[in-house]
């Protein structure tokens, strides 16, 4: 950066100089720009960089792949690295990034060679190690070295009655009518908490565990759970999958099954509130024409 710097200031100088003597602007022209010498290659720049990610991912710990080692071996050639979130940029010879998010980023490096500017080749890193705010709000850990956090989630009658039911798809899109995903959409099956007892169902993190119990406690099914961010319509958050059956499912006119995936969409998911719907149809559904099936849960932690 001290070179960079220079260069600016130089060229600053020079501007200054132009208004008095122009004699003196064409030699320093000549020796600093026209006559500066060949810039370093594009490959000889990239040789002389290294982009590391050091610390391997371990189930226990925080830090892993996340954490991103920038480096010029030639400190005196001058530029800014640029790291893939947005325009971020830094100036620093050697530095760490820490990215936030998972994801794939490019990183290249912009030098200052002989009066020219060098662009590096892109380094690409992939980062898989940040912990998703979506597990620690299905299982309440508060980060990925909590490996025995678990969250029991039990149902949660909404204000007209259920805490499950068969009803409308794409009923909640209609915010404008003031309908969110907990309203009454049902076409049959309503069924309230009393009728559906105290089951609980227990999302874990050491290894992406889900439990689900009945009304005196008994285990019921125990298998694994996953989720994603992808958004098959308007307002659907994203998808919950399990190999069991969820609590509630007996009511489920579509069916689960356990050894199968079950594939739910979500319209709410807080630190409190979980709305899944298993549809009738994943993909061409009507909204008001099909149906499929809604079910809510609360923490109860």
């Amino acid at each position: 950066m001290k070179t960079l710097k220079a260069i600016l200031l130089l060229l600053a100088a020079m501007a200054i100089v132009t208004a008095c003597d122009p004699m003196e602007d064409e030699s320093l022209r000549d020796k600093y720009v026209t006559n500066a010498g060949e810039p370093i290659s594009k490959e000889e720049l990239t040789s002389i960089l290294s982009v590391t990610q050091p610390i391997p991912n371990q189930d226990d710990a925080v830090e892993g792949d996340q954490y991103v080692v920038l480096k010029n071996s030639r400190p005196e050639l001058g530029g800014v690295w640029h790291y893939g979130i947005g325009t971020k940029i830094t100036g620093s010879d050697n530095d760490t990034i820490i990215y936030g998010a998972n994801g794939t980023y490019e990183i290249y490096y912009e030098a200052i060679s002989n009066g020219k500017i060098v662009t590096s080749d892109i380094f690409t890193v992939n980062v898989t190690n940040v912990f998703d705010e979506w597990m620690g709000l299905f299982t309440g850990a508060k980060d990925k070295a909590d490996t025995d956090a678990a969250k029991a989630w039990g149902f949660r009658e909404v204000k007209w009655g259920s805490v499950c039911n068969m009803g409308a798809h794409g009923g909640w899109k209609y915010t404008s009518s003031g309908y969110t995903p907990e309203s009454n959409f049902a076409w049959w099956g309503s069924v309230n908490l009393a009728q559906a007892g105290d089951q609980k169902i227990v999302f874990e993190i050491q290894g992406t565990k889900v439990k689900t119990y009945d009304k005196s406690g008994n285990l019921m099914n125990e298998g694994t759970f996953g989720f994603d961010r992808d958004q098959p319509e308007t307002l659907v958050q994203g998808r919950l999958t399990t190999n069991i059956p969820v609590i509630g499912s007996n009511y489920d006119d579509l069916g689960q099954k356990k050894g199968s995936d079950n594939v739910f969409w979500i319209l709410t998911l807080t630190d409190e509130y979980i709305t899944l719907y298993h549809p009738q149809k994943y993909t061409g559904g009507g909204d008001w024409d099909d149906y499929g099936w809604y079910v809510y849960y609360e923490s109860k932690e």
